[in-house]
């Protein structure tokens, strides 16, 4: 587990599935993003997926997933990346930082956790500028590159991972 004055990164488990169950967001929000409990139904359909907790004070604050798939080729060229996919933060959460702390314990939990990869990236909604902004600070660049999902275009953003 990643920690960074309180915030942590870490697997799902089991533990925390009633958490997961009454994890909420505002709509404005889920148009971008998945629930965790949907996120983690997939994953468990897919090998690939990797379901990571953000946890405040050993609480759920946030949730995401880490895809090894084959959707990264849609991303990014070349072998090495890992996509993130269903990223939030809880409501009570939002506006604390937590988003920023889960971000930058990111390249260590990767080093920690996957060490054949170097790179992350991941599609943020051309509409939603709160998250731009977020990535952008903790490190992301935007590729230029753009897929589309279910709300539209995205931009690819990227973090390289270096390695200890």
């Amino acid at each position: 587990m990643e920690n960074k004055e309180n915030v942590a990164l870490t697997f799902y488990s089991e533990g925390y599935q009633s958490s997961i169950h009454s994890y909420t967001l505002p709509e404005e929000q889920l148009i971008y993003t998945a629930l965790p409990a949907e996120a983690i139904a997939k994953c468990k359909q897919e090998r690939d997926r990797t379901p990571v907790l953000i946890l405040a004070e050993n609480k759920l604050a946030g949730f995401f997933v880490l895809d090894a798939g084959e959707a990264v080729k849609e991303y990014t060229e070349g072998s090495g990346a890992l996509l993130i996919r269903s990223y939030s933060i809880h409501p009570d959460y939002q506006g604390k930082g937590v988003g920023k702390k889960s971000l930058k314990l990111l390249p260590s939990f990767i080093n920690n956790h996957f060490r054949t990869k170097n790179k992350v990236v991941l599609g943020v909604n051309h509409k939603n500028t709160a998250a731009q902004h977020l990535y952008k600070r903790c490190g992301f660049v935007d590729t230029d590159r753009h897929v589309f999902g279910s709300q539209g275009k995205q931009f690819v953003y990227q973090m390289n991972i270096k390695k200890a």
